[in-house]
């Protein structure tokens, strides 16, 4: 697929930040939103900390994606 980004966690931050850029939002803006629309109250260091010590939920990779207007797929290797 055109749009397929295969997530690796040595560089998720940076993957997360060209995506939110191609989407037209920076990474205070994607964490504003996330906030908003999961009632959430964390900051953007909170995020970006989880991201860089490589504790960040599924979940909260999914608000991420949700945001952004894609999805999170698993496929088999080939």
């Amino acid at each position: 697929m055109e749009d397929e980004i295969l997530l690796d966690t040595k560089h998720l931050l940076t993957q997360i930040k060209q995506i939110a850029k191609s989407e037209g939002i920076n990474m205070t803006l994607l964490k504003i939103t996330i906030n908003a629309i999961f009632n959430k109250a964390d900051g953007i260091r909170n995020l970006y900390n989880k991201i860089n010590r490589k504790t960040l939920r599924v979940s909260e990779l999914e608000e991420i994606a949700e945001v952004l207007n894609y999805e999170i797929i698993l496929r088999k290797k080939n």
